[in-house]
């Protein structure tokens, strides 16, 4: 299949997929039908997601998988560096047939994307706004708008599995913006705590674990086109299912306590850059996991 005939299978797919999510929009707005139809929204987004992993495993580029399998039915915050767009379906790939759509930290400008926004509204993602610090002096209530909106859709549906996916960079990684972030790794931006600090604490009566992932791209050049033009012939993910600490397991507000999480947050992303290190160096790799 050519690159063009791929990108026209994964536009369609997630078009079809879209239109759905739209179709069964209705019924959230209805307060005896809101449950119905996050349910449905939610198994079409998840069978769109298997449709993906499949779609990727049929792509010419060699997936190395190592680590421990998610379980599908389980409810994760999912950590994961960022260097490019393809990293959301990297992430897909690793969480495994039949787990949910991940949601993710949104900014509030993509919500007028065609289809992709509503769609995002309908599956409850916390979309995020920046507001400048005279409109915060103007009105107090904007600084703590957003964080509620989140806490409200992430703690809703507690009886469904979760999986929320945060690149805790913040954006995509350069060494250019390493280099303005003064960053300590080599391969990596300093993480921002704040949104796995939410995620946690929306989360922390019903979560599983966190699902530490790395990923890397051997060679590639990086771009959803790149991608389906095979260009990227290997994608390495490295996944670590992790116990959320018992110190975490509550809303942290004392300074101690986030200075702790902000320590625990920069191990995982030491451990991190120890692995790309020792991937890109062409070291051995003790293969922990499956390779696909």
């Amino acid at each position: 299949m050519s690159s063009s005939l791929r990108a026209i299978a994964l536009a369609g797919a997630t078009f079809a997929g879209g239109i759905l999510i739209v179709a069964l929009l209705p019924l959230k707005l209805l307060p005896w039908t809101r449950h119905l139809g996050f349910r449905g929204i939610s198994w079409v987004a998840t069978s769109w997601a298997d449709w993906v992993r499949r779609f990727l495993r049929r792509l010419p580029i060699h997936w190395t998988i190592e680590g421990e399998q998610p379980t599908p039915d389980h409810t994760y915050m999912v950590l994961a560096n960022h260097q490019s767009w393809v990293d959301i379906l990297a992430v897909l790939l690793a969480m495994g047939e039949g787990s949910p759509m991940p949601r993710f930290f949104m900014k509030f400008e993509l919500l007028y994307v065609p289809i992709i926004g509503l769609a995002a509204w309908g599956l409850d993602y916390p979309i995020m706004r920046r507001y400048s610090a005279e409109a915060i002096k103007a009105n107090p209530a904007l600084k703590t708008r957003d964080l509620d909106y989140a806490r409200r859709v992430l703690s809703a549906h507690p009886e469904a599995a979760c999986v929320v996916v945060n690149f805790a960079e913040g954006t995509r990684f350069s060494d250019a913006k390493r280099q303005l972030n003064r960053s300590p790794y080599q391969h990596l931006l300093k993480p921002k705590v704040g949104g796995p600090q939410l995620a946690l604490d929306c989360l922390k009566d019903r979560i599983h674990g966190v699902v530490d992932i790395t990923i890397d791209y051997p060679n590639g050049a990086l771009s959803l086109w790149n991608l389906l033009a095979g260009k990227i012939p290997e994608g390495h993910i490295h996944i670590r299912i992790l116990p959320v600490p018992e110190a975490f397991q509550k809303t942290l507000t004392e300074l101690d306590e986030l200075k702790a999480f902000r320590h625990w947050i920069n191990g995982l992303w030491a451990d991190k850059d120890a692995r790309l290190s020792t991937w890109r160096q062409g070291s051995a790799i003790h293969r922990e996991g499956i390779t696909q």
